[in-house]
């Protein structure tokens, strides 16, 4: 088996300083987010929309199918995979590129993820998503699972705005409001100290001008070696 370099995932993925979402490295990736976003719609349509059980039983035959064909391809062995396989990733940070593409939280191509963007101004990380009924846990309200998923990457792309990264210590998170479904949720965050190889992190979590979660994270960064 050929050796591969060490991963520098935890320490290279820079945030963007811009609202506006970054482009896609190639045409691939372009058509890997607009699938992305057609099984999500697809996934939301079948869960709320009130179709026929034929309808639904086609449906199923039709995407077993496409998956099958789709599946017939050579597989990439995850992101390893496709920064070998892509010239067009950012030459100094491919891995950049591909946590905003891959990410189960956040990926833009990633059909399980909510396509969150994360971007910096400099003092504040800020962070957009919107949660629909395919996220819900209380009725109406999103799923608490879901909102740690999101400030556990969230607060670790936060760290990078002073420092390389480092591993999810611990998160506190305190739920002070139900969060709402399928509204826009606005998160910031921002770090308050840094000790030795531990940076602590504190986040909100906005639905409108209601703040409905807070969270306290501890990230570790790895033991530096010769």
């Amino acid at each position: 088996m050929t050796s591969r370099p060490p991963i520098k995932l935890d320490h290279t993925v820079r945030i963007d300083t811009t609202p506006e979402l970054r482009a896609p490295a190639n045409d691939n990736w372009r058509a890997r987010r607009e699938l992305a976003a057609a099984l999500r719609r697809l996934n939301l349509a079948a869960m709320t929309a009130d179709a026929p059980t034929a309808q639904l039983d086609a449906l199923t035959r039709e995407l077993n199918e496409e998956a099958a064909r789709i599946e017939a391809h050579p597989h990439i062995a995850g992101r390893w995979g496709f920064i070998e396989r892509d010239a067009d990733l950012s030459a100094d940070e491919p891995q950049a590129d591909l946590v905003y593409e891959m990410s189960a939280a956040i990926g833009q191509s990633n059909a399980i993820a909510l396509p969150m963007h994360i971007w910096s101004d400099g003092t504040t990380v800020h962070g957009e998503v919107t949660a629909t009924w395919a996220h819900e846990g209380p009725l109406g309200h999103v799923h608490g699972g879901i909102i740690a998923l999101l400030f556990d990457q969230f607060l670790g792309m936060a760290q990078r705005s002073v420092t390389d990264g480092g591993r999810t210590g611990t998160l506190s998170i305190r739920f002070h409001q139900p969060t709402p479904l399928n509204q826009p949720l606005n998160m910031r965050a921002a770090v308050t100290r840094i000790e030795g190889r531990k940076k602590f992190i504190g986040a909100e979590l906005w639905a409108g001008e209601v703040h409905t979660a807070s969270c306290e994270g501890i990230f570790i960064a790895d033991r530096k070696t010769d």
